[in-house]
């Protein structure tokens, strides 16, 4: 055996080799997630990331074979920021009623814009262009956050249980998600309904969403 096969077969150089992928990895959801900061998902490209990673292209694709694949990846680390604003809010609050949850799930947009902007295509976009693996990864780490943070909410709304604690949770993702378009519609939408009695359908969205959460709490809270 030569002394090129030892090395490449010896643990020490497979631990650099590894390193090396979880650094490039790294730097690439970086600059990805840099970049949809200051964009949308639609206006970002795969040639601007690899430039911002200051990497082939080629290189970017063996990581991620598609954009929605590597956005996902960012909104999985995304949902783990806001669960993790989640948590803290829970554990340091003395107390809390229906009112003051629904109200600080709604502000909590503002603080985690970049996770709203995606939050809406996940389903419909990302989802169906993703591998299976990051799409399991996913719903395993969203999972993950969900159980970490019930007991905490349980605490304040004992009437839950860990099954319908995840269930209410579930319940707030699908009206953020639903109503987003009824609250940023197109702008085709916009001129169609304009100054007739169809603008009912476009919504003042952050308004919406805290009054449902809050009536979805209140619903629960009763049964």
């Amino acid at each position: 055996m030569s002394r090129a096969q030892v090395l490449e077969r010896s643990p020490k150089k497979r631990a650099v080799l590894e390193k090396d992928k979880l650094s490039k990895r790294t730097s690439i959801i970086q600059a990805a997630a840099s970049l949809l900061q200051k964009k949308d998902w639609a206006e970002l490209s795969m040639d601007e990331v690899a430039k911002r990673a200051k990497i082939a292209k080629g290189t970017l694709y063996l990581y991620f074979p598609t954009k929605e694949d590597l956005c996902l990846r960012i909104h999985s680390a995304d949902y783990e920021t806001w669960f993790l604003d989640l948590y803290e809010f829970l554990n340091s609050s003395k107390e809390l009623d229906a009112k003051m949850f629904s109200n600080w799930f709604v502000q909590s947009m503002d603080r985690h814009t970049r996770f709203l902007k995606l939050l809406p295509i996940v389903p419909t976009i990302l989802e169906k262009n993703a591998s299976i693996q990051t799409i399991r990864e996913f719903k395993t780490n969203i999972k993950l956050q969900i159980t970490n943070v019930l007991p905490q909410l349980i605490r304040f709304f004992p009437f839950f249980n860990e099954q319908t604690g995840f269930l209410f949770l579930m319940q707030c993702h699908a009206l953020a998600v639903g109503s987003w378009s009824h609250g940023f519609p197109s702008n085709q939408v916009r001129e169609a309904v304009k100054d007739t009695d169809l603008e009912l359908f476009v919504l003042d969205y952050k308004n919406f969403l805290e009054t449902s959460i809050l009536h979805l709490l209140k619903g629960h809270s009763s049964t």
